[in-house]
């Protein structure tokens, strides 16, 4: 045990060293580091959103020649419904979800309506930009772009054709899938189109639905 003596002075001394080191409460608030931004994407996440995509355009082919429709005469064509609509559920964004119901909704008013008409997107590849005729053969992904921490640019290399898979080169043409990280989970938020001769903007998926049927 120190003699008192000598802890008198010590412990003043100590005491003194402290306050001059560390400054006053709010002196040490001021010099806390701020906060450190969000970290981007790592190559993990990437991956993940690469993989929803895929996940996504590999049910969007098996949906080619369903509905009825022959496998080399129809495709997945127009709104989906039924078990084609249920496959996408899990691999869509709560807001595509909702706007593929309003689109629905809104085609079934439409028909109802105007029963000698034919609706919007009644025909067509809603989530391509397949020309009316075209069928997608095959998809391959490309670059991969992060837009924010939970948001990527995933671009889609497809081929399609109006001919039976195997007689003829294809048409090669690229769409951009819009990835978005919801409940910790990669889905598809949105697609923006490829345009015929690149000279027009690129629409996207969302601008259709909320467009074609008000």
């Amino acid at each position: 045990m120190l003699r008192p003596s000598i802890a008198g002075p010590c412990l003043a001394l100590s005491i003194a060293l402290a306050a001059s080191a560390c400054g006053t409460t709010s002196e040490r608030a001021d010099r806390r580091p701020a906060a450190a931004p969000a970290a981007p994407a790592t190559a993990d996440d990437t991956a993940r959103s690469d993989a929803a995509a895929a996940a996504f355009y590999r049910a969007h082919l098996r949906g080619y020649g369903e509905d009825g429709a022959p496998a080399m005469s129809g495709f997945a064509s127009g709104l989906p419904r039924g078990a084609r609509l249920a496959a996408y559920r899990p691999l869509l964004t709560r807001a595509l979800w909702q706007r593929l119901e309003r689109a629905q909704r809104a085609q079934t008013a439409f028909i109802t309506a105007h029963p000698d008409l034919k609706p919007p997107l009644i025909e067509g590849d809603v989530f391509s930009s397949a020309a009316q005729d075209e069928m997608i053969l095959s998809f391959a992904l490309g670059r991969r772009t992060a837009m924010s921490v939970d948001a990527e640019r995933v671009q889609i290399l497809l081929t399609g054709s109006d001919l039976p898979e195997g007689q003829g080169p294809g048409r090669q043409w690229r769409d951009d899938a819009l990835m978005r990280r919801e409940d910790g989970v990669w889905k598809l938020d949105d697609i923006e189109f490829d345009t015929a001769d690149g000279s027009t903007p690129r629409t996207r998926l969302s601008k259709i639905l909320d467009e074609a049927l008000q």
